[in-house]
């Protein structure tokens, strides 16, 4: 542990805080998040497939994701930084009944986002805010049963987080936090290779995956 303290406290150190590092605290955080995205390319993209499929129960759309987090913070007084991983993940199934030509089968897509990030947060109590910089990949996963073979893409791109804090102190070395929260992606979902696959022409419109969210997480400091 004394050489992730070394670590976070160089972040500190970059971002000037003003405070003795005999005040600080190191805490481990962990907890849930969920947000709401859409992307109306890739959704008409699954749709357009699902059409030409004998699915009885189809893909459905794609508008929210979830997943965990973890990371560290060390904090001195009202200002911390904080390092940081996250995992959000949605499954999407398409169902087809059995039949006298063919047996029962789900199709399968599965994408997840997983980021690192470097951020800010000022806690003045009770609230506080916070800014985070991401390094995020995107990975796509296809898996068809009527496929040659499944199908897998991975995209990265840097990120901006904007979340308010609430912290629900408790009466031991665990704070638990509530944090609703903006972000905001540099760069656009590609479609391109997820439409060949599904042997459709490029042109679906793209987007970036902005996202309205909540984290909830409970920080457990670290002696």
């Amino acid at each position: 542990m004394s050489h992730v303290k070394t670590l976070v406290f160089l972040c500190a150190a970059f971002f000037g805080f003003p405070s003795s590092p005999v005040n600080a605290q190191l805490s481990l955080k962990t907890g849930y998040n969920i947000s709401l995205v859409t992307d109306p390319g890739l959704n008409q993209a699954v749709s357009l497939f699902s059409k030409t499929q004998p699915y009885k129960k189809p893909f459905p759309k794609f508008n929210w994701m979830h997943g965990f987090e973890t990371g560290l913070r060390y904090k001195a007084e009202e200002q911390a930084v904080e390092l940081n991983y996250q995992i959000i993940f949605q499954k999407l199934k398409a169902k087809v009944d059995s039949t006298t030509t063919y047996p029962s089968y789900t199709d399968i897509i599965l994408l997840s986002v997983q980021s690192l990030g470097l951020g800010y947060q000022y806690d003045g109590g009770v609230f506080g805010f916070g800014t985070e910089l991401q390094y995020q990949w995107y990975s796509t996963k296809i898996d068809l049963e009527q496929a040659a073979s499944p199908f897998k893409h991975i995209q990265d791109m840097l990120a901006m987080k904007w979340y308010l804090m609430i912290t629900l102190s408790g009466s031991g070395p665990i704070n638990a936090s509530l944090q609703p929260y903006f972000l905001f992606p540099f760069e656009n979902y590609d479609l391109d290779p997820l439409s060949y696959y599904l042997n459709q022409e490029s042109g679906h419109d793209e987007k970036k995956w902005t996202r309205f969210g909540l984290s909830i997480l409970f920080y457990n400091l670290v002696d």
